[in-house]
């Protein structure tokens, strides 16, 4: 499990997580078949229309999955590497460890998702027609409403905006006209600001008239809107770190403490003293032994401060997140965003010589944003 999420295994070599929230949904739409199948076949038994509503979530989860592993696979046909997928309350994503190189490769991977959904939406409907007769009148139902799913899960995607696989659609496009990506994410994240502005905007008239599925569209709109500004954020990041190393950007001036430091002498003269959130953590020979945080230490008893060492609540270095110092910043930021402790270790040999943090993150970029560097 990484950042909550929870590890359901391998599929075609892909690792497939489920971020918690995407139980909402799950249990959303369980509930809604369950109780369409009771109003629309009134002889079935509460048990039963909760277990066909059961068996169609599953259906559309896989239906979700093989979205996403569309995405994969065309990845790493066109040799870029992937880390997994992960499902959430509004899908899923894909995860790739670098950006596609050409605009090209940027459409196919993109485009192939909704491809996908809309040819299990065919899938389905032909389903229903070729075993109407074979097949109880509910399965066909549910069957049949697999395929609307699929289709508006398709026809959804397609709309022209981040995070959407329409936004990247459109994103290859205009860098394919311009031959300027940065240009290209930008249009990509106003389309999807625009398309989650809409989105809010209906919901509110819906739910105006009395009709509370507005705010299912209007939640959607909200989450499109951060999403398609956490990606405009993203780009800003990945530009002005480009061409850096880990130790362009990391913190230097070490503050350490010896592993025989008491938790009491950790709060009162480090933690309370400078601005940092964790220390590295010395042996009598100045040896780097683990890096102690303040999660290490909320998680000691207040009690024991007094009598417990560093060393007893400090993040062993074999297990901490390190990076060496001529690392590039790509790598390490997909490090950082996987690491539990939200910073990663810098290295010198075996020499810790700085950590980063999200904040040197983001104090590289504010500086590089106030000096004009940012741009493209």
């Amino acid at each position: 499990m990484s950042e909550g999420r929870i590890r359901l295994g391998r599929w075609l070599g892909i690792e497939i997580t489920i971020d918690p929230s995407w139980f909402v949904i799950a249990l959303l739409i369980g509930w809604s078949f369950s109780f369409l199948y009771e109003s629309t076949f009134p002889s079935l038994a509460g048990a039963a229309a909760l277990a066909l509503g059961a068996v169609t979530a599953v259906l559309f989860f896989v239906s979700v999955l093989l979205h996403e592993l569309s995405h994969s696979v065309m990845a790493r046909r066109l040799g870029v590497p992937v880390e997994g997928i992960t499902l959430f309350i509004f899908g899923g994503v894909t995860r790739t460890e670098q950006e596609a190189e050409t605009a090209g490769d940027e459409f196919a991977i993109a485009v192939v998702g909704p491809v996908t959904s809309i040819v299990l939406a065919g899938v389905c409907w032909s389903i229903v027609n070729a075993t109407g007769d074979l097949l109880p009148a509910p399965v066909l139902f549910g069957v049949g409403h697999l395929g609307w799913l699929n289709l508006a899960l398709g026809v959804f995607n397609l709309l022209p905006g981040f995070p959407l696989d329409g936004g990247r659609v459109l994103r290859s496009i205009v860098w394919r006209a311009t031959g300027n990506l940065e240009r290209a994410t930008r249009t990509a994240v106003q389309g999807g600001k625009v398309v989650a502005g809409f989105l809010i905007a209906g919901g509110l008239v819906i739910l105006m008239n009395g009709n509370l599925g507005g705010l299912w569209y209007a939640a959607i709109g909200w989450f499109l809107f951060q999403a398609a500004t956490a990606s405009g954020a993203q780009a800003i990041v990945r530009r002005v770190l480009s061409g850096l190393v880990a130790s362009d950007v990391m913190s230097p001036r070490l503050v350490t403490m010896t592993d025989d430091t008491t938790l009491d002498q950790a709060v009162d003269e480090f933690f309370l003293r400078y601005d940092h959130t964790a220390f590295p953590v010395n042996d009598s020979d100045g040896t780097t032994l683990g890096i102690l945080t303040l999660r290490g230490i909320r998680q000691v008893p207040r009690e024991e401060w007094t009598v417990r060492q560093a060393w007893s609540a400090m993040t062993r270095l074999e297990d901490a997140c390190t990076v060496a110092a001529s690392t590039p910043m790509d790598e390490v930021l997909r490090q950082l965003t996987e690491s539990e402790e939200q910073r990663v270790l810098v290295l010198d040999g075996d020499r810790v010589v700085g950590i980063i943090s999200p904040r040197d993150i983001a104090r590289w970029v504010q500086r590089s944003e106030e000096l004009g560097l940012s741009q493209p």
